[in-house]
């Protein structure tokens, strides 16, 4: 487990997206750490069911 740091897609924010900071999340990566790239977007589900698209800032090779 760690961090993976993400970007909200413009016009989108923990605001907007009615998050409140108590959710759990899962964050769908591929399988296969080799095809993680950096930018990548990807799909963010809350524990309640809540889908959102961020962009990965992995800014190099995984």
């Amino acid at each position: 487990m760690g961090i993976i740091p993400l970007c909200f897609k413009a016009g989108e924010d923990a605001d907007t997206l009615e998050l409140t900071s108590h959710e759990r999340y899962n964050i769908d990566l591929p399988n296969n750490i080799n095809e993680i790239r950096p930018g990548q977007d990807v799909t963010v589900t809350t524990d309640n069911g809540k889908s959102f698209t961020c962009t990965a800032r992995f800014d190099t090779e995984v």
